[in-house]
């Protein structure tokens, strides 16, 4: 499970009897960019959306607003990690274990409970 943080900028479920070496690389460009490219539009329309209404209406916005500007913040980071991951085109072999492998992706992936 990739998983950017607590703000819940981005959840991506990969199964891994399905990993190739370039997986990483395609949640990088399928999933993370496109996030991002959804954040920031839903950003520039809540902020002319704020500007245009008053009371209680623009309190609400401004919340979803701030929510969505921190989960943009926090995907941009976790691009950063999933990036230097997608260059190196890491393998992994099956028989290693389910927590041997999890633990070379670690910074990217939610935590094993």
């Amino acid at each position: 499970m990739f998983d950017s943080g607590k703000k819940n900028g981005l959840k991506c479920l990969v199964y891994m009897h399905r990993w190739t070496k370039d997986i990483v690389a395609r949640v990088r460009t399928d999933y993370v960019h496109e996030m991002q490219s959804r954040y920031r539009t839903a950003i520039e329309e809540l902020s002319h959306r704020v500007d245009s209404v008053s009371g209680s209406e623009r309190v609400r916005l401004q919340k979803q607003l701030t929510k969505i500007q921190e989960q943009d913040i926090e995907l941009l980071k976790y691009e950063e990690k999933v990036h230097h991951l997608a260059d190196q085109m890491i393998t992994i072999d099956l028989d290693d274990g389910v927590k041997h492998n999890y633990s070379i992706f670690e910074d990217v992936l939610a935590p094993i409970k």
